[in-house]
């Protein structure tokens, strides 16, 4: 009985040690830059960093919000077979929300899903502003995941529209430091598992070392009687 305690502590203690990996992925929001000079703004979302999505996913939500002082109408559509629920009711909590859904099954590779289109009201004075997104987020085998809020950057003027911090420039800069994100993630990933192997590998000898131990013990108590 005493064993079987011993071993059953030991278990729970590797179950705590064992690594648990948290699953991530990115919804990125480029802008169209041909688009900004009609007065208009096109934002392509594309979903990204979904390799270790073996099963892929088919959903993705969030929320736009911008000025509806400065564009008078937004056009939401779904791209590459996604199709788009967007709620745009007025004075509606969920106003800006909205769900994009796959028809033709999972996806686990960079897809550009949907693109936004908001366009500029008459006579709008100079100023900045921003569009953005945010709640977003998607679920893989019943676990929700998130993922980080996009801001976009506006400065409007004479009826057009400048991307302040999102140009093609810093899209490359941004997309390379992802780069370097993801490789250093990879590197540490393998160094934790090799860490955790060996971690791993000593429990299992402290377990045998204890069952001899045990053993050994009982040997001496049958022998002292």
């Amino acid at each position: 009985m005493k064993k079987k305690k011993i071993i059953f502590i030991i278990m729970i203690i590797i179950l705590f040690i064992i690594p648990i990996h948290v699953l991530a992925f990115d919804l990125q929001a480029n802008v169209n830059e041909p688009s900004l000079q009609e007065g208009k703004i096109q934002i392509i979302l594309k979903l990204s960093d979904l390799q270790e999505y073996s099963n892929g996913i088919n959903a993705v939500s969030g929320k736009l919000i911008y000025d509806t002082s400065l564009f008078e109408s937004v056009t939401f559509v779904g791209m590459n077979n996604w199709s788009c629920a967007y709620n745009n009711e007025e004075d509606n909590e969920n106003n800006g929300s909205f769900m994009l859904i796959t028809t033709s099954g999972n996806v686990n590779k960079d897809t550009e899903v949907a693109q936004i289109e908001l366009k500029l009201k008459n006579s709008i004075e100079k100023q900045n502003t921003k569009v953005k997104i945010e709640n977003i987020q998607t679920s893989y085998k019943a676990q929700k995941i998130e993922s980080e809020d996009k801001e976009i950057n506006l400065l409007i003027e004479n009826n057009n529209i400048t991307v302040t911090n999102d140009s093609s420039e810093n899209q490359e800069v941004q997309q390379k430091t992802q780069e370097n994100v993801q490789q250093e993630e990879e590197q540490n990933n393998e160094y934790n598992y090799r860490k955790y192997i060996i971690i791993i590998l000593f429990v299992i000898i402290l377990i045998i070392l204890t069952i001899l131990i045990i053993q050994l013990i009982e040997r001496r108590k049958k022998s002292e009687k």
